[in-house]
């Protein structure tokens, strides 16, 4: 049920439907940036931030920060980042005013529309060599380096988009 209201919610305030991405794709997409364990990552709409917690699990010497624009899945992120005692810095806030130039990779499930506008603020501010992980959306202008595929909920399968700005 908090999941549906906090969709609605989202839907309403950002024009923009929080819908999580699956397990075992957030893992395909931890494994598909490369991370070495020393990297500033970012995940922008990091809805209740589990992304986040999952790479700083599993690479604990990361700085992981994400931002989150609807108040009541930004809020949901923080309640799961003291439950499980998580040291990653879930930030309220437009991911579009964020400054990510010390970026080494960003994680994304953004609607198309918005991956146009992400793209522009990429050019302008990710250093050479900063890999962008997408979840299911591309940057129509850009090729990705690697594509994975990954085995969906009830059939089907996610798509992975790496790439390096």
């Amino acid at each position: 049920m908090f999941a549906f209201v906090s969709t609605v919610i989202g839907t309403i305030w950002a024009k923009v439907p929080f819908v999580p991405t699956p397990k075992r794709t957030n893992m395909a997409m931890i494994e598909a940036a490369g991370l070495k364990g020393n990297e500033v990552i970012y995940d922008l709409g990091s809805g209740d931030g589990r992304m986040l917690i999952r790479a700083k699990k599993k690479y604990p010497g990361i700085r992981a920060v994400g931002y989150e624009i609807v108040p009541v899945v930004w809020f949901l992120g923080r309640i799961r980042k003291l439950f499980l005692r998580s040291d990653v810095d879930l930030r309220f806030g437009d991911a579009f005013k964020a400054d990510i130039s010390d970026a080494d990779c960003v994680f994304l499930y953004m609607i198309t529309s918005l991956m146009v506008k992400l793209g522009k603020k990429f050019d302008k501010e990710l250093k050479p060599g900063t890999k962008v992980i997408s979840h299911a959306f591309q940057f129509w202008d850009k090729t990705p380096v690697k594509e994975v595929e990954v085995p969906a909920h009830f059939g089907g399968t996610d798509r992975i988009y790496v790439y390096e700005w």
